[in-house]
């Protein structure tokens, strides 16, 4: 079982009172990968979120659609990740809609916890204020994941631009 002590530390669960952290305690799974792991694929769908605290990830998208070419030459690194900043991916897979939107790939053996939708909608009906909060908190990080995203899409259209007119 995952030590309250590293559940009060995750920034998604921040808000959250002890009682909702012993709650979901008793919900959260161990999950071992071994390096070179894909943990999430692109594309696919899932229903559980992923809380890595020992080990590293790297989080990469594919940048070309539609063409036989090799993947591993069109993929991009949007991060690495590593355990001792408690980082968590996958939320969309609590939410209960839409694809994973990139892999992500273990760099090193990584121990992770996993939390379900199923085991996140019994934490709600059981606790309406603490899963208002993590939602609140879900819905933070993936508005400042979609920030990032519209930057690096400026990015992007800047050098297609250039490369165009050149």
């Amino acid at each position: 079982m995952i030590e309250l002590e590293v559940l009060k530390k995750v920034p998604l669960f921040n808000g959250l009172n002890e009682e909702h952290l012993r709650n979901l305690q008793t919900r959260i799974r161990l999950h071992k990968v071994t390096k070179g792991t894909h943990i999430l694929k692109e594309g696919t769908f899932g229903d559980q979120f992923y809380l890595l605290v020992d080990g590293c990830v790297q989080v990469t998208k594919d940048l070309v659609k539609g063409f036989d070419a090799d993947q591993a030459s069109t993929e991009k690194v949007l991060a690495s990740l590593c355990g001792d900043a408690l980082p968590t991916f996958g939320e969309n897979g609590v939410l209960g809609h839409g694809a994973r939107t990139a892999n992500v790939i273990a760099q090193t053996d990584c121990i992770l916890y996993t939390l379900s939708k199923a085991e996140f909608d019994s934490f709600a009906v059981q606790s309406y204020q603490g899963a208002f909060i993590f939602m609140t908190n879900i819905a933070k990080k993936i508005s400042e994941n979609l920030k990032s995203t519209d930057d690096n899409l400026v990015k992007l259209a800047t050098a297609l631009y250039i490369a165009v007119q050149q």
